[in-house]
């Protein structure tokens, strides 16, 4: 699946550039436009670019000369190929925004805090039950760090934002691209989203 699935067009731009074609040749129009946002170029082969708007050979020679007046001769759509690195270039970006946020999230140093802040809490804990009782055999976990004093699992809910804005700008500064937004926003919202979600939607 392509990393840039929503293709980015202006309303305006389009309807003023293809106002002169059929509703056939429109239709080749868009399905050449998808496929170049998709793959970020087009086939220089007549047999391929018939399949990709789903015409007969004989359909496609019939409207080629009017989708190659706004497609090129190369059919590399200049003004299709300049927004689509745009977007790229910004999902990247945000992208590797997103993972250097992560790797600052969980330092080395954080979790080495932690780990020793488990075991003070576990000889802590080993020595309270051992001085509760000296008759009573020690408990199977003294010594031992419980549960709760391992470091911050990598599956903690992230907290809940003070505002939908502040959702988003988390969403984006993450490296998620905006059309995930309507998924992630709300569970982000409801304190049901998982820094491990964040990090595979990224």
């Amino acid at each position: 699946m392509t990393h840039l699935p929503f293709i980015q067009q202006s309303c305006g731009d389009v309807i003023a550039e293809t106002a002169h074609l059929s509703t056939a040749e429109f239709g080749a129009y868009q399905l050449l436009a998808f496929a170049f946002w998709q793959h970020g170029a087009l086939p220089d082969d007549d047999m391929r670019l018939a399949r990709i708007v789903r015409a007969t050979p004989e359909e496609w020679a019939a409207m080629r000369p009017a989708l190659c007046e706004l497609f090129g001769i190369d059919w590399n759509p200049e003004r299709l190929a300049k927004r689509r690195m745009e977007v790229e270039s910004l999902h990247l970006k945000n992208k590797a925004n997103g993972r250097k946020g992560a790797r600052k999230r969980w330092n080395p140093d954080g979790e080495a805090n932690g780990e020793a802040n488990g075991e003070a809490i576990s000889r802590a804990n080993g020595e309270a039950n051992s001085n509760h009782n000296h008759n009573h055999m020690a408990p199977a976990y003294e010594g031992k760090a419980l549960p709760y004093t391992h470091t911050r699992a990598r599956d903690e809910l992230i907290p809940v934002p003070r505002s939908q804005a502040d959702g988003q700008a988390i969403l984006s500064n993450a490296g998620v691209f905006p059309g995930d937004f309507g998924t992630l926003l709300p569970k982000l919202m409801r304190g049901e989203l998982s820094q491990s979600e964040l990090d595979a939607a990224a």
